[in-house]
């Protein structure tokens, strides 16, 4: 049974996956089985409370921001501190200043270099989707003369 996007196990999918866990990962540290994850993101099953808050818990979300009908975080803009393979790919995501650097993940996780589990995954925009940014920074950048 596949969910449409912005359902309770999208959300927890795509959760997931961008930390760079497997479900038996998160059944791990969320204390239930890999049954269950993989239960609740096919959409065969709701999740118990205890459920719910033990993979919120673990995925450093509340249970509103993993299963309820909010719109889905929106995509952040990151400088690649090293060359990314391929048109997407896992990242880990650090908060420099005012903006996010992004180091790509190799393999299962990156905690061998030090560094936390994927926190977004790379998905480079296409030329139109950077003439789409450009044209909604210009627009907020020019005073309306009417």
């Amino acid at each position: 049974m596949a969910e449409a996007p912005g359902s309770t196990g999208v959300n927890l999918r795509l959760a997931r996956q961008a930390r760079g866990f497997s479900q038996q990962q998160l059944a791990s540290m969320a204390g239930v089985s890999r049954q269950a994850v993989s239960a609740v993101e096919s959409g065969h099953s709701d999740p118990s409370l205890r459920v719910a808050l033990g993979l919120a818990q673990a995925l450093g979300l509340s249970v509103e921001e993993l299963f309820g009908p909010g719109e889905p975080a929106a995509p952040v803009t990151a400088v690649s501190v090293a060359p990314l393979r391929g048109r997407a790919g896992r990242v880990a995501l650090a908060p420099v200043g005012d903006r996010f650097v992004a180091l790509p993940l190799r393999g299962d996780t990156g905690a061998g270099l030090g560094f936390l589990p994927a926190g977004g995954l790379a998905n480079p925009p296409s030329l139109a989707a950077r003439r789409r940014q450009a044209a909604r920074q210009a627009a907020r950048t020019t005073p309306d003369l009417s």
